[in-house]
């Protein structure tokens, strides 16, 4: 089962098992994925400034002349909302589309019943991790 199975599978099979439209699956998984990717794009940044600390002073000092001190919790609030709204713009257009969401069903509705019951976990391993990341990195 592929990450996106895992992902897209399990939010189609938790509403369905309430029973309710499948097809809110994409939405849930869309966000969750959107939410995923800036996560990333915020840990590689994290590292670059950790790994390099004269930009990152820079960047932290030029953040702090336009911001004030609060500078970390305001960029961060202004910069999050539209990363988040541009990456499910991008993948709802692209792996998240319609079409791609009711193949990955299909396939994940082939699996075994077993194999269905791990798919959370298989996305929120990596999810979790990726946090973690960045709170180390946020308390360096």
């Amino acid at each position: 089962m592929t990450f996106l199975e895992a992902l897209y599978g399990s939010q189609y099979y938790e509403i369905t098992q309430k029973g309710k439209d499948g097809a809110k699956g994409r939405f849930n998984g869309n966000i969750f994925l959107s939410v995923f990717v800036t996560l990333i794009l915020i840990t590689v940044i994290s590292i670059v400034i950790t790994a390099s600390s004269m930009p990152g002073n820079k960047i932290t000092l030029r953040l702090q002349d336009i911001f004030g001190r609060d500078a970390g919790k305001i960029a961060g609030q202004l910069l999050a909302i539209p990363l988040v709204a541009i990456c499910y713009f991008i993948i709802s257009k692209t792996v998240g589309s319609e079409n791609n969401y009711n193949r990955i069903i299909e396939r994940f509705n082939q699996l075994p019943y077993e194999e269905k019951k791990k798919a959370n976990r298989k996305v929120l391993i990596p999810f979790f991790i990726l946090l973690g990341i960045i709170i180390v990195f946020a308390f360096t």
